[in-house]
């Protein structure tokens, strides 16, 4: 099964310590990534209710569908299915989620059918990610309905050494600490104009 476990640490930004960031690192030089993630859920939001997330993020050229699970805090599992882009572009419009694969077994283990899934939203990123000292950074910006953030997101190997790191890479580049919800918990808070409803 295509499972990991991410450790991930995050940070929202104001517009003028993201544009810091992308000078001290020189990333405008460099081709950013655009995603977009769709997100679904049980019309009475069970996944939510167990603080897990389901989405389909589609990129330039491919697809994937995802499901986090919670572990701990700054842990979660992370079940994938790889789609091409036609694929994910199919279920997105069809509002569906593949009813086979790892994500609709792991789906089944938590007592959830496919067919019950709805789109709940959307959001997009244009996102740079940069190395750091014990693990990636990605500098991210994110737009959904009529919003915009930004965000700074950290993957470690380890939970401990990765806090660390974080926090001494904010203080470093004198970026005040905003806790950050996840990406789906943003996008929920501004409901009812998803393209896709």
């Amino acid at each position: 099964m295509s499972q990991n476990i991410e450790k991930e640490f995050k940070n929202l930004l104001n517009k003028e310590e993201y544009e810091a960031l992308l000078t001290a690192f020189n990333l405008e030089a460099t081709e950013p990534i655009k995603q977009t993630n769709v997100y679904f859920d049980t019309p009475d939001f069970k996944l939510k209710g167990l603080n897990s997330g389901l989405r389909i993020r589609m990129y330039e050229d491919k697809g994937e569908i995802t499901l986090k699970t919670p572990i701990q805090e700054n842990e979660k599992l992370e079940t994938n299915d790889d789609l091409t882009l036609d694929e994910a572009k199919a279920l997105v419009d069809s509002h569906r989620i593949k009813a086979s694969g790892n994500v609709a077994d792991k789906l089944k283990e938590l007592g959830i059918a496919t067919e019950d899934l709805r789109i709940i939203g959307q959001l997009s990123t244009i996102r740079y990610d940069f190395p750091g000292d014990k693990g990636t950074y990605f500098l991210d910006k994110s737009f959904y309905q009529d919003q915009m953030d930004y965000e700074l997101e950290f993957e470690s190997e380890s939970l401990e050494e990765g806090a660390l790191a974080f926090q001494s890479f904010l203080k470093l580049h004198d970026i005040k600490v905003r806790k950050a919800k996840q990406k789906i918990e943003r996008m929920l808070a501004y409901p009812n104009s998803t393209t896709h409803q």
